[in-house]
């Protein structure tokens, strides 16, 4: 029992000796870690200063508001630095910090080139979104010729009267061949020299009509005005937009990419308008010109109100047949309509989200190729081509502004 007690002192007295040199090795060992910790907050503090001073001063020019990227760059700003301090750590762990910052910045609208003496024609400006247009570019000092169906009607009025002298209000209706020469003829006297930046084919028209009740007078009308009034005016101004190496915005719909019941002719016309964007837009590469595709979700505009629903519902009754008109009936119609009129309202009325693509289209430095606009449009766009062709369909009747318990005379 004494030798164990004699044994136990000697091993105490020996680490009793020792314990300086360790408590000294374990004090550098934490003076490192202190070392490392303040070495690396610094490398995260600047990453995360500059990539917020970035973002913020994106969001001090306007060039966009909050949303999805928006947020993304917030879970990244202040989630992306403890995942990667927590999970990777070290170099690699800042390293990864910096390069999702850096994509995520990537992703986010790009600055503007300056306005300088740009020009740009914008059709289909009596009302929505080419009046809305015609406004905020003539804000920013952009010269504008705002081409109307109706040159001397309210619309073309309210721009002569609240914008500048910037803004040249045209005649143009995008079906007859006369006015387009008019138009274009006059384009190359004023922008002949430099050449003409922007064309924004805005023009559009849009009808509720089953394809078995359209006349083929009214689907070459819708076709007419929205797919082939825009190659019209697009092939006959390229010479002036390849000069000044400028841009093409095309305003398409949803419907160019998702097919719904009732809305047959309008979406032929738009998914035309898609491809022949896609195709000018790769055409275009090599003369320095950049080819856009706006995508609206439904917006409540001057077409969507009661007046204007009602006129196109009478212009597609007094055009279908007889054998149509008693397939269909006036009853079915007239409770599509109704419910279109009454559903109306429930489109947003502002504008913004449109505009600033468009605005994006013709003067972003890094401009996108497609701007879904409106609530859910990117993610729509994204997912419904992957979807089957069952659920697809249920989704469009679902999202759709066919009422569920119309029925034709035949089948009621």
């Amino acid at each position: 029992m004494h030798k164990v007690f004699t044994d136990f002192v000697d091993i105490a007295a020996g680490f009793l000796r020792e314990s300086p040199h360790v408590t000294m090795d374990i004090a550098e060992d934490f003076n490192e870690i202190d070392d490392d910790i303040i070495f690396y907050a610094v490398l995260y503090s600047s990453v995360t200063v500059v990539f917020a001073m970035a973002v913020l001063s994106k969001f001090l020019t306007h060039e966009f508001r909050f949303g999805f990227r928006s947020v993304l760059s917030l879970i990244v700003l202040f989630l992306g630095e403890p995942l990667c301090q927590f999970f990777i750590k070290g170099p690699g762990g800042v390293l990864t910090f910096a390069v999702c910052c850096l994509l995520i910045y990537s992703v986010l609208p790009a600055s503007h080139l300056p306005v300088g003496n740009k020009a740009v024609l914008i059709t289909g400006c009596d009302s929505g979104f080419g009046s809305a247009l015609v406004k905020k570019l003539d804000s920013i000092g952009m010269r504008v010729y705002a081409t109307c169906l109706h040159a001397d009607g309210p619309g073309a009025i309210a721009i002569r009267n609240n914008c500048s002298e910037r803004v040249c209000v045209l005649q143009l209706d995008v079906t007859n061949t006369k006015e387009v020469e008019d138009v274009v003829n006059f384009i190359q006297v004023h922008e002949g020299e430099d050449g003409l930046w922007g064309l924004v084919n805005n023009a559009g028209v849009w009808y509720f009509s089953e394809i078995e009740m359209t006349s083929d007078a009214l689907f070459h009308k819708i076709l007419d005005i929205n797919l082939f009034g825009t190659i019209r005016l697009t092939k006959a101004l390229l010479p002036l937009i390849r000069k000044s190496k400028g841009r093409i915005v095309n305003v398409s719909s949803l419907l160019g990419r998702i097919t719904m019941a009732g809305n047959g002719a309008y979406s032929v016309s738009k998914h035309g308008l898609v491809a022949f964007t896609d195709t000018l837009r790769q055409e275009m590469k090599k003369w320095g010109v950049h080819v856009a595709v706006i995508e609206p979700t439904g917006f409540y505009t001057e077409n969507m109100k009661e007046h204007n629903i009602k006129n196109r519902k009478e212009e597609v009754w007094s055009s279908m047949d007889e054998n149509a008109r008693h397939t269909y009936g006036q009853l079915y119609l007239d409770t599509v309509y109704n419910s279109i009129v009454a559903g109306a309202t429930r489109y947003p009325d502002d504008l913004t989200p449109v505009i600033r693509a468009m605005r994006s289209g013709l003067l972003s430095k890094r401009p996108r190729a497609r701007y879904p606009c409106g609530t859910g449009a990117d993610l729509l766009t994204m997912v419904y081509p992957l979807l089957p062709v069952w659920v697809a369909d249920k989704v469009s009747s679902v999202i759709g502004i066919m009422p569920l318990d119309a029925r034709p005379a035949t089948l009621s």
